[in-house]
């Protein structure tokens, strides 16, 4: 619309031209107007210029009639009295007309013979007098026409002084023509002031006419369409009515009638709109809904009984895999009867629509009842009133399937507005106890898989060493011991290459749950890797661990299994133990204590435990100064060495950055990995040199091979000093010529759990920097959301045992699914660790995963190859 449309839009249209006879008159008015002052300016104009060139040619004829005139006179010679004489007869001749004559005598003559009475000259008389050539003139109020009087060869006896064709003077001869045109002016005015109210006229006639037949036709709509106060009303807008006699017209009121038919087909009351608006404010799933999220369905059940007659709703879900739930709120009491009449009509329906999948269940089939109105009277419902609609809804992530359902009086459903409204209440039951479901399924799942081992279902690794240093922290707050038993079956390896992976897999879920039967309640038991385990039994005295020990071996020895062939699968462990804080004070020197005394009993002939004797403490100290005096050393030497490990394109494959990884190079050659020195690098207090080092001799081989991609770093939460990290960072960027938007910095879930106030710092000065943040192993701790709420994180790298897993466990599948999905929500780009197959790698690009990383994908190694493809950066 034009800027200033609406100043001129319809509320400044008077009332009356809104209407179609009303318009009619307004543009005939407006016509008349318009085509009046038209033909005013054009005959105007054409009669402006045919008077003006009459004008032009009468004036020319009068000053050569004149000049004759006067040549008969000269030319028989003429006295100055005689020439006075016939100039004011001139004048007088012209006094009372619109013409004025003016006789010029030029510069010549009047030397010769004196001036006469005569107006200044004006230059257009005087470029006459010069060129000898006539001149017309004039303006819109007259006309002038001055012509020349030329000298010819007789008149050279009276004028010597001129020559032949000078001119001796000029006749000017002007017109008034304002009085002429005026008066034509008025005469036409009053002819079309006759004229202009024939149209006008004309249109309150046919105005008058149009309004009676209009009126009658759309008076009856109008008065139909003002009956209208519910949806069945509808239906007289339908029936036909008198025609107006225009198509046009008769054409609108069929349409209106379509147009009534068709709202009519799916139109709602107010009160089912209302009850729609309620259903959708119910959609937003809070976490007051998710604890109380029965409450929540008993106040819909209410709020649906103040429109439509529901006596039940229904939910029937697949949790499990063996395991349904089936809530049921009764509007009012049911009486024992009417539950078990619904339970049996309830099964026969889902069999028959879900193909016997959910009928027999019985067995895993948990059943609730709810009442909404407990102060209502009990509800009588026999079979024959049982009349269910149903809806089913599949999760995929985490993996839920399940049935919403709704109860009502036979064949009020066949309505098709009750049937519309009886589906939007399915959607909301489904959305609500769905999403309850789904949420509390992932939620219990990401917990349990972020300190579990998939296989064995005891904790893992990651949370053994959190566990491990709390007992500490523990045992050393209330001046206690506890001990630590590393546990590694024998000759498992054998297991495996005899019986296959399947068996040996088989033989580790046997013996985790013998060897936890065998513990106590407070004993912590935890899957190292492998077939290596560890225990951890607090609130130690005496001989309590060794014979806790010896319960172990006796557990683990007495697990056996049949393989394929028929022949029984059995195995030993050694076990290493260790004491706090006899041993160790420390999580890794009680760990290295126990993991010597393990292989110790390995040596002494396995299946066996075996205790650090005051020869294996000193040893171990030694072994454990000589690391550390190692790790100094080699930073002060720098014998840090960066390697690189690419990470691909999910969709294109190419190679897009690389991930730094430490590693030092002894003297003699050996490698050690960044397992081998970090924590004893943070020990000893030089981390932030090791990383400066590293980042320092990555960043000059990135310049020196021309590089242009993107370097994942990994750094040491206690490195976070912001002030001395980022002065360090932005020095070595700049010295390498490097954008830090090529830089993404790592750091693991698991060690920023308890460095999250200095992480937000950190995050906060790496945006200011220009810098990227990965969040490492994500879904290996307890506060995955947390981190993608408080911190700015670019990246997540989802902990690859998920991923290395999700082929053939499809708890780790959902995970690393939900993780994708949720990433991609928050705009966060998501890195697949672990991809070590194309089965592997094809399943995380089917996720939508966005980046790859893993030795399929290649190992890491010293050089730094080129970026290939078209993508440069990690966006």
């Amino acid at each position: 619309m034009p800027r200033f449309g609406p100043r001129f839009g319809p509320r400044f249209v008077p009332q009356f031209a809104r209407t179609i006879p009303g318009f009619i008159i307004v543009v005939a008015v407006a016509l008349s107007l318009l085509l009046s002052a038209v033909m005013y300016a054009i005959v105007a104009a054409v009669y402006d210029r045919t008077v003006h060139e009459d004008a032009h040619n009468v004036a020319a004829l009068v000053a050569r009639q004149t000049f004759a005139s006067m040549y008969q006179i000269m030319s028989r010679g003429w006295t100055r009295a005689e020439l006075e004489s016939y100039l004011a007869s001139t004048r007088s001749a012209f006094a009372g007309t619109p013409y004025t004559l003016q006789i010029y005598r030029a510069p010549v003559v009047a030397r010769e013979y004196g001036a006469i009475a005569q107006p200044p000259i004006d230059p257009v008389v005087a470029g006459v007098l010069r060129s000898g050539q006539a001149q017309e003139g004039g303006s819109a109020a007259g006309a002038r026409y001055v012509y020349p009087l030329l000298a010819r060869n007789r008149c050279m006896g009276c004028h010597s002084d001129a020559r032949p064709g000078q001119a001796l003077g000029a006749i000017d001869v002007r017109q008034n023509l304002v009085p002429l045109l005026s008066r034509a002016r008025r005469n036409f005015l009053r002819t079309l002031a006759w004229l202009a109210p024939l149209p006008i006229a004309a249109a309150l006639l046919v105005a008058l006419l149009l309004s009676r037949r209009l009126r009658g036709a759309l008076g009856d709509l109008r008065s139909r369409i003002d009956d209208v106060n519910r949806v069945s009303d509808l239906e007289r807008l339908q029936q036909p009515t008198s025609g107006a006699g225009f198509a046009d017209i008769d054409a609108i009121v069929g349409e209106v009638g379509k147009l009534a038919g068709r709202l009519h087909g799916f139109a709602v009351d107010k009160g089912l709109l209302e009850l729609e608006i309620s259903l959708l404010e119910r959609f937003v799933i809070t976490s007051e809904m998710v604890r109380d999220w029965r409450e929540h369905v008993r106040q819909l059940l209410l709020d649906i009984n103040q429109v439509i007659d529901v006596y039940v709703l229904f939910s029937v879900f697949k949790v499990d895999d063996e395991l349904h739930d089936l809530e049921v709120f009764w509007r009012c009491p049911p009486t024992p009867q009417a539950r078990e009449e619904f339970e049996q009509a309830l099964r026969a329906r889902l069999d028959e629509e879900e193909g016997g999948c959910f009928g027999d269940c019985g067995a895993g089939l948990g059943v609730r009842h709810h009442v909404a109105d407990v102060s209502a009277p009990t509800l009588p419902v026999g079979r024959e009133d049982i009349d269910m609609h149903t809806k089913a809804l599949v999760v995929d992530t985490p993996k839920i399937g399940g049935i919403a359902g709704i109860g009502v009086q036979v064949g009020i459903h066949h309505d098709p507005t009750r049937s519309l409204i009886t589906e939007s209440i399915l959607s909301t039951l489904l959305n609500v106890v769905g999403s309850v479901k789904a949420i509390s399924k992932y939620t219990r799942d990401l917990e349990f898989y972020a300190t579990r081992d998939p296989l064995t279902q005891i904790f893992n690794q990651r949370i053994f060493w959190e566990l491990l240093d709390y007992e500490i922290l523990r045992a050393e707050r209330h001046e206690q011991r506890f001990a630590l038993l590393i546990v590694d079956l024998d000759n498992f390896k054998h297991v495996n290459d005899t019986h296959g992976h399947t068996v040996g897999d088989r033989l580790l879920q046997a013996i985790a749950p013998a060897v936890h039967a065998v513990l106590r309640k407070g004993d912590i038991f935890a899957r190292y890797g492998g077939d290596e385990f560890a225990i951890v039994l607090p609130q130690i005295d005496g001989a309590m661990p060794y014979e806790a020990a010896q319960r172990v071996l006796g557990a683990i020895a007495g697990v056996a299994l049949e393989a394929a062939d028929g022949s029984p699968v059995r195995s030993t462990a050694s076990i290493g133990l260790a004491l706090y804080p006899d041993h160790a004070t420390r999580a890794k020197d009680l760990f290295l204590f126990a993991d010597n005394m393990m292989y110790k009993a390995k040596a002494q002939g396995k299946n066996r435990m075996t205790l650090p004797s005051a020869d294996d403490v000193v040893e171990t100290f030694r072994q454990i100064g000589e690391q550390s005096a190692l790790i100094v050393r080699a930073v002060d030497e720098r014998w840090l060495e960066p390697h690189f490990q690419p990470i691909a394109d999910a969709r294109s494959g190419a190679i897009v950055a690389h991930e730094v990884l430490s590693r030092i190079r002894l003297p003699d050659g050996r490698l050690l990995g960044a397992d081998q020195f970090i924590e004893i690098a943070e020990r000893a207090g030089v981390i932030h040199r090791l990383d400066a080092i590293t980042m320092e001799k990555a960043f000059d081989l990135a310049r020196r091979s021309g590089y242009d991609g993107t370097l994942f770093i990994n750094i040491s939460p206690r490195a976070l000093v912001p002030g001395e990290f980022f002065q360090t960072v932005r020095r070595l960027t700049r010295a390498h010529g490097i954008d830090p938007g090529r830089i993404v910095f790592e750091l693991t879930e698991r060690d920023t759990v308890q460095n999250l106030a200095l992480l937000e710092s950190f995050a906060r000065h790496l945006r200011l920097e220009g810098f990227r943040l990965a969040i490492d192993d994500f879904g290996s701790g307890f506060s995955s959301f947390s981190y993608l709420k408080r911190l700015p994180v670019d990246i997540i790298k989802i902990e690859g045992e998920f991923v290395a897993d999700m082929l053939a466990d499809s708890r780790s599948l959902a995970i690393v699914r939900s993780v994708a999905a949720l990433a991609a929500d928050f705009g966060i780009r998501t890195v697949a660790e672990f991809v070590e197959s194309a089965e592997v790698l094809e399943a995380a690009r089917t996720l939508g995963i966005d980046l790859l990383q893993g030795y399929h994908i290649g190992r890491p190694g010293p050089a730094l190859g080129h970026v290939k493809g078209a993508l440069k950066h990690v966006r």
